[in-house]
């Protein structure tokens, strides 16, 4: 059982209701073997997609990026497109900056799962914060940064983008023991589970699991909000207090 230590980063949309401090956008709760981070926005994060694996490895030589948000507070977001789209009319509104025009704006609600795998096009907005969930990749490409002096990657962007509106998956809990598994993707899964008193966990692969509600202890060791730790697989875990843990898994959970 090995506690991570939280590394908060600051962004030039970051807000500031995490408790890390002004600007800080994103806090890295785990780097392996998912990541797992926190996410508060202020403003719009940018428009952006992430490549498959077969691509990432022939054109970046490292593997892609599929990912997924728990939801913390309310708030839109951006969720493939409302209306097909040529490539060539993609590319002209990303250099025009009339990309939002043709962008599918979806609200989302505390508690919602939205999976997002590699092709999407998608952004965050602001005040809707997230605990996020990822294959362990850095690789994203912008199409559109509201007219922030960032680097733009329209031509490898819109090489794997899905140009036409993405139905925005309908997650199905599913009973697990001691909660529920939300979400199960061929690259990882996401659990929720409640904690009222006792929580006995012995996960049948590596798990990360973040106390986003309540306190807790484990053994002598008292979690406060946000504590992250990863269970190996077969190693077990008594949590006591009163709260929400959420655990995510890598494929083979």
């Amino acid at each position: 059982m090995r506690p991570c230590v939280p590394k908060p980063v600051a962004r030039i949309w970051g807000g500031s209701a995490l408790g890390f401090g002004p600007g800080i956008g994103e806090v890295w709760l785990c780097e392996e073997p998912l990541l797992v981070k926190l996410l508060d926005p202020a403003e719009w994060l940018s428009v952006q997609v992430h490549p498959p694996h077969a691509y990432a490895l022939r054109v970046e030589g490292k593997p892609g990026k599929y990912e997924a948000w728990y939801v913390l507070s309310p708030g839109e977001i951006v969720y493939g497109f409302g209306q097909p789209v040529a490539r060539e009319e993609a590319l002209r509104r990303a250099e025009e900056g009339r990309l939002e025009e043709v962008l599918r704006r979806v609200r989302v609600e505390p508690g919602q799962v939205v999976y997002l795998p590699a092709g999407v096009v998608h952004a965050l907005g602001p005040g809707t914060r997230v605990y996020e969930v990822q294959t362990p990749s850095d690789l994203t490409y912008r199409l559109y940064d509201y007219g922030r002096p960032r680097e733009l990657h329209l031509e490898k962007a819109l090489e794997v983008a899905l140009l036409e509106p993405t139905p925005l998956p309908e997650a199905r809990p599913e009973p697990v023991e001691g909660g529920e598994r939300l979400l199960s993707t061929p690259y990882f899964r996401l659990y929720r589970y409640p904690l009222r008193g006792r929580l006995a966990l012995r996960p049948e692969a590596p798990l990360v699991l973040t106390l986003l509600e309540g306190e807790a202890r484990l053994g002598e060791r008292v979690l406060r909000l946000f504590a992250t730790f990863l269970l190996e697989a077969k190693e077990e875990a008594l949590l006591e207090g009163e709260g929400l843990v959420l655990g995510a898994s890598p494929r083979g959970a």
